[in-house]
């Protein structure tokens, strides 16, 4: 796993139009980023039979993933337009700071290049590992303020 670089967490909202980016940096061997990323994947089955198949209050289905494949890392998230197999085709759900690519920019994201997935269900987002670390590294009302944004 590649973590040096910026980490471009996207501070999403139900709709689009809500959506902020803030960016911020973790290092490479980052312990509570490693552990975060390691329970995304092992999550990524759950998540993707979700995608394929929603129960009703489901949509948003997001993945994040490094746009840029190589150094620095860039990680960004990308709404799912459809999965199947271990490919996803998802659009850039915001601007990375590498300006070969572009919001609603369409990729294809292979599953092993997934490092977190998050998803809304009647209004709270669920997953979301790694926005959960660094959230919890923001000052406390900026971190307030995403929690109940996210409904957690």
């Amino acid at each position: 796993m590649r973590m040096r670089g910026a980490a471009l967490l996207l501070l999403a909202a139900p709709l689009a139009a809500h959506a902020q980016d803030a960016t911020l940096g973790v290092a490479e061997n980052d312990p509570e980023m490693r552990a975060a990323v390691a329970k995304a994947r092992a999550g990524l089955p759950v998540f993707f039979g979700h995608v394929n198949a929603p129960s009703p209050g489901e949509g948003g289905f997001l993945i994040k993933f490094d746009v840029i494949p190589e150094a620095p890392a860039e990680f960004v998230w990308a709404e799912i337009v459809s999965h199947q197999g271990d490919t996803s085709i998802a659009r850039l759900a915001n601007a990375p700071r590498d300006t070969r690519f572009a919001k609603g920019q369409q990729v294809t994201v292979r599953d092993r290049e997934v490092i977190d997935w998050a998803y809304w269900r009647d209004g709270t987002m669920l997953g979301g590992a790694t926005m959960r670390v660094l959230i919890a590294r923001m000052p406390a009302a900026e971190a307030r303020a995403l929690l109940d944004r996210f409904g957690w």
